[in-house]
């Protein structure tokens, strides 16, 4: 609080009318935290290249490695016709498979309700290995009449 009345004139200075910042100080501090909380993070995300339309009419390569992503059973992964159980197993016989033929198309087949998680791996490998696109085989819905 500013006293203008001092007690006694000898003691009257300048210094005496100057305002208390120490609450200007909390303002200033808790709108810089409020700002630094609310600033934007950057996601890390993988790029992906998607179609534009579910209509895509692009058809698929002619002799593409088929990596199948399976939901149930005993064999999780497959390569071409041969399935896996183990997830090590199948990603060192893919990366063999893709080093001994690297321009050879990649076309990923996948169960619908395989988690995201077991997608986003494998094409975390898929560009560990320089594999930059790779197709999706998908089964259309079908068409129902109400």
């Amino acid at each position: 609080m500013i006293n203008i009345n001092p007690p006694d004139r000898r003691t009257f200075s300048l210094a005496n009318l100057a305002p208390d910042l120490t609450p200007l100080l909390d303002i200033i501090f808790i709108v810089l935290v409020f700002l630094l909380l609310t600033a934007n993070m950057r996601l890390t995300s993988l790029p992906m290249d998607l179609p534009a339309s579910e209509l895509a009419t692009a058809a698929m390569p002619v002799d593409p490695l088929t990596v199948s992503l399976l939901n149930g059973g005993d064999e999780r992964w497959g390569i071409g016709d041969r399935g896996y159980q183990s997830q090590p197993e199948f990603e060192r016989d893919l990366v063999a498979t893709l080093r001994a033929e690297p321009k050879r198309p990649v076309a990923l087949a996948s169960d619908r309700n395989v988690p995201v998680q077991r997608m986003l791996v494998l094409f975390a490998l898929l560009q560990k290995e320089g594999i930059e696109v790779a197709e999706i085989a998908l089964q259309p819905d079908s068409v129902t009449s109400h």
